[in-house]
């Protein structure tokens, strides 16, 4: 059942129903509706009154309040393994303890990785498909065991006719030529971490051992840049109080050859270092409308632009989807760190919060159910009362059993801004949405 009382109207229907210039977003099916003028007054009256029946007159009737269901634990199909749990980095806001996850620097061995991917591509019927991304630390650590896995998880996939796509995130500080020749040959997605231009960068993310990083990050990016016809190749910008001006940030990437620049606000750290406040939310969210308008502008005039947070969103609220969770994370995917324990994602390697079995004993598949039932939108007060649930999904799962939801409002924000840009591209630029433009 709930775990809270049923809203009154005026929260009901304002948790149902969100307005967006001519639009109006139908929350619980993620429905958009574009409405004529009478329409819409009724709709902007309903939502200033809580008024339930002026909402069934324009065919908005609000579905009765339901008990969050039951979560059925599905076949898992992706897995992340932490093969380097140290990294050569020292960035001060590490969600990892300096790649480590608050144990000891420690690797992951080959019986280990040979087991997680054993036990996945035993579970996936012939025909289907699965992922494997490589995480850290810093993966690159561990180079020797990422091309014994991959050729591994090759010779298996290939006797039973699975499909298999393989990712990483990486600082790019170790990638040689042979190496970007590898993820290129077995057609990587590699995802860069990267916060700036150098000084931010350097600033931000130092070596290990003393000095920036910016210069063999951008050393590193040679040879992967020059392989872009095979790797998909995107940047990942973490976004902390010091490094606000993001349309300075795309711009400093998009110089270094990313064309898909996406970037993510810290809300949890070791220590509690870096992590946006109330005052920086504000900001925060000028700062991508910013980015998003540039998009805005250049996708309009037939351009290309990197900015990928407002692209990912339209593509969302096109495909119309209406989500339960914010990811895949414990639905149909796992992670497993270097000792062999799955994990919810690779955020919470070492973390008891996130933890789903081991190896040795087996994926706990009654856990993971319990555990998703309770991370859904429908399982939680506070999502049931917003408007967002279904665009964002309850958020990522790690910070908010961490960190809670500072966010919410920033989060409704940029979603605000989507709807009312996805209006726009819509009227403007349909041919956009399926990959003609």
């Amino acid at each position: 059942m709930p775990d809270g009382p049923i809203p009154p109207p005026a929260q009901r229907v304002d948790a149902a129903v969100h307005l967006a210039g001519t639009l109006a977003y139908v929350a619980e099916t993620a429905a958009i509706w574009r409405l004529d003028a009478a329409a819409m007054d009724r709709l902007a009256l309903a939502l200033a009154t809580g008024d339930e029946a002026a909402l069934a007159s324009i065919g908005l009737a609000l579905p009765p309040p339901a008990p969050a269901p039951a979560t059925p634990a599905r076949a898992i199909r992706a897995l992340a393994l932490t093969v380097s749990q140290t990294c050569n980095l020292a960035c001060g806001y590490c969600y990892a303890g300096g790649g480590s996850f608050g144990g000891a620097d420690t690797r992951m061995d080959w019986p280990t990785a040979r087991a997680a991917i054993n036990a996945l591509v035993a579970e996936t019927p012939p025909g289907g498909g699965i992922r494997i991304a490589f995480m850290g630390g810093e993966p690159m650590i561990a180079r020797d065991l990422i091309r014994q896995t991959v050729a591994h998880t090759r010779s298996l996939c290939r006797a039973r006719a699975i499909s298999v796509g393989f990712s990483m995130t990486t600082n790019a500080t170790l990638v040689t030529e042979e190496d970007a020749e590898f993820l290129a040959t077995h057609r990587f997605a590699v995802t860069v971490s990267l916060d700036g231009a150098r000084a931010t960068n350097d600033r931000l993310r130092p070596m290990r051992g003393g000095g920036g990083s910016f210069d063999r990050v951008r050393a590193g990016l040679a040879p992967l840049g020059a392989r872009a016809d095979r790797i998909a190749l995107s940047a990942r910008v973490t976004v902390t109080p010091a490094n606000l001006d993001l349309r300075e940030t795309v711009a400093a990437l998009a110089a270094l050859g990313f064309t898909s620049i996406g970037v993510s606000p810290l809300l949890t750290a070791a220590g509690g270092r870096g992590v946006l406040g109330a005052d920086d939310f504000p900001k925060l969210l000028d700062a991508m409308i910013a980015c998003g308008e540039d998009w805005l502008a250049a996708t309009l005039d037939g351009r290309a632009h990197p900015f990928a947070n407002l692209a990912t969103a339209l593509n969302e609220l096109h495909s119309g989807a209406a989500r339960s969770h914010g990811c895949g994370a414990a639905r149909d995917y796992l992670a497993v760190d270097a000792s062999g324990k799955y994990s919810a994602c690779h955020r919470f390697v070492n973390d008891p919060l996130g933890q789903m079995g081991s190896l040795e004993a087996g994926i706990d598949h009654a856990h993971r159910s319990r555990w998703l039932s309770a991370r859904s939108v429908e399982g939680q007060q506070t999502c049931r009362t917003c408007w967002a649930r279904r665009l964002c999904g309850g958020g990522c799962h790690h910070e908010v059993l961490h960190a809670g939801r500072p966010a919410c409002d920033h989060v409704r924000g940029w979603l605000d801004f989507a709807l009312h840009a996805y209006g726009r591209m819509m009227a403007e630029r349909p041919d956009w949405f399926d990959g003609s433009a």
